[in-house]
């Protein structure tokens, strides 16, 4: 064989082993792809699904932070709440949490606030369920917050 018509032979070879690659990569899947777009799936739905009330739950710290801080300052200055003086004092952080709560539409009822408070010092404990709907069930997430200053 002369070099011409071994040149052809490597060039038709390199253009065979090029088509038969072509071939088995054209519309080809693997498992780890399956896998990763699987996993971004779940990743979605358990963001849709748990997020909110997660956020709600964060939201609710923190509002009964600042109520714990107002009451322990003598007064929950914010409008929303009222004033706080006298014997009540209590009663009305209670309900100034139960207010963000519903606001938040969070299902908190008055028995699961406990409130201690002492000259200059506010305790807040909280606990609620939040229901989560899923296709195999319903997941109950319990929450519980405690604040004091």
């Amino acid at each position: 064989m002369d070099s011409f018509e071994m040149d052809k032979r490597d060039k038709a070879l390199k253009i065979h082993r090029f088509r038969k690659r072509i071939v088995h990569q054209h519309g080809a899947t693997n498992a780890g792809c399956l896998i990763g777009i699987l996993a971004i799936i779940i990743v979605v739905y358990g963001s849709y699904k748990f997020g909110p009330p997660f956020f709600d739950d964060y939201q609710l710290r923190n509002a009964t932070v600042r109520i714990a801080g107002y009451a322990a300052a003598g007064v929950l200055a914010d409008t929303r709440y009222g004033t706080t003086r006298g014997g009540e004092e209590i009663e009305q952080i209670r309900e100034a949490v139960l207010l963000e709560a519903l606001e938040l539409r969070i299902p908190l009822s008055r028995e699961n606030i406990i409130v201690e408070k002492e000259v200059g010092f506010v305790f807040i404990a909280l606990k609620y369920m939040v229901p989560i709907t899923l296709p195999w069930g319903e997941f109950n997430w319990n929450f519980e917050i405690t604040v004091d200053n």
